[in-house]
């Protein structure tokens, strides 16, 4: 039997997912752990979150994308989203919101091209190259820290899916 969805505005959707990016991006030094990577310092703390939370908005896009068929219902979902994001993590006067955005387009382009190439074991191996590239400059061989972060995603990927098809977006 087919769970009932849960009515909620568009914006009470974005709030969603702004709250689930929230809750993956808080938890930065302990994904840093599980994955194996020690953070040397504070500006070391700053790259890994700034990624994690690029790669974790990716993942909302991207999940979104692939799950509501409402072009103009879930471009205007993911606008709120993205303006929530850059309103609490932004600081006022850094940098302007369309300029942020703007900084995305082709992290995402990235993203998107490793998510569509054929690999023997998944594309998630290369969205997860592509992170560890941007983590570390180059990509880190460690095939321990690759296979985390794969199941990572790939987990996320479930989750996230799962939790946006609770949702009949008014």
């Amino acid at each position: 039997m087919e769970q009932e969805k849960v009515k909620v505005s568009r914006r009470q959707f974005a709030e969603v997912l702004y709250y689930w990016l929230s809750k993956h991006v808080t938890e930065v030094k302990e994904t840093a752990k599980d994955l194996g990577v020690k953070i040397r310092n504070d500006q070391h703390l700053i790259k890994i979150f700034r990624e994690l939370c690029i790669l974790h908005m990716w993942l909302i896009v991207h999940s979104c994308e692939e799950i509501l068929k409402d072009e103009d219902k879930r471009n205007e979902c993911l606008d709120i989203f993205h303006q929530l994001v850059y309103d609490h993590y932004i600081q006022k006067g850094e940098i302007s919101f369309t300029n942020w955005m703007v900084q995305f387009a082709p992290i995402y382009a990235e993203y998107n091209k490793a998510m569509e190439t054929e690999h023997p074991s998944t594309p998630l191996w290369v969205v997860a190259t592509v992170f560890n590239k941007r983590l570390f400059g180059e990509v880190w061989e460690d095939l321990g820290f690759q296979v985390k972060l794969i199941t990572r995603i790939g987990l996320s990927r479930i989750y996230l899916a799962k939790a946006i098809k609770q949702y009949d977006i008014e």
